[in-house]
């Protein structure tokens, strides 16, 4: 080919190919809906709580032993004061509780040395606060008559352990499952 030649053929490329980059957009993704990508969103949103839903509760199902003896200190510990009759009986169970108090510690940070994986640190820590300072206070305070911040401390620490009951039976419910789902893959196999 000639030089003349080559160099129209080059120019006639050169050409479409401008043509062609007109057409073509820069980003080459269309635009976003903004109503479909909040719903997308949200989606990803949901799926990734339902995931560490699912993560925090296989990790505190293979340590529900440990768990329900936490909960058996902790309800052990409130029933002291709550069986107390006298300002004295109180002071006492307080007195003891530092030591229920190491030792509920020492569980909760042998489940959960990081304090990340465990769904229930929150109720642990609240409850041991709440035996530490103020349960003892109210008890006092309904011994002498009023009842009312103790009636509110026992409604907040009943409901803390529902949900850890509550908890624990989902972790336990949660292992016969994937028995269940072990046992049907054995099967299909």
């Amino acid at each position: 080919m000639t030089g003349k030649r080559l160099l129209a053929i080059a120019c006639a490329a050169g050409a479409a190919w401008t043509v062609s980059a007109r057409l073509v957009r820069a980003d080459p993704m269309p635009p976003e809906d903004p109503v479909k990508a909040a719903k997308s969103t949200a989606q990803w949103r949901e799926h990734l709580a339902a995931e560490e839903h699912e993560r925090k509760l296989f990790y505190d199902r293979e340590r529900l032993k440990d768990h329900r003896a936490v909960l058996k200190l902790l309800v052990a510990a409130r029933g002291r004061y709550d069986r107390a009759r006298t300002k004295a009986a109180v002071l006492a169970a307080q007195k003891k509780l530092p030591a229920t108090d190491a030792e509920i510690r020492r569980r909760i940070t042998q489940i959960d040395h990081g304090g990340t994986n465990s769904n229930l640190l929150g109720d642990y820590d609240a409850y041991l606060k709440a035996l530490g300072d103020s349960y003892p206070a109210a008890r006092i305070a309904a011994l002498g008559g009023d009842r009312g911040p103790l009636d509110a401390l026992a409604a907040e620490l009943d409901k803390r352990t529902k949900h850890i009951k509550d908890w624990l039976a989902e972790a336990a419910a949660s292992r016969n499952e994937a028995r269940n789902e072990a046992r049907n893959e054995a099967k299909d196999d």
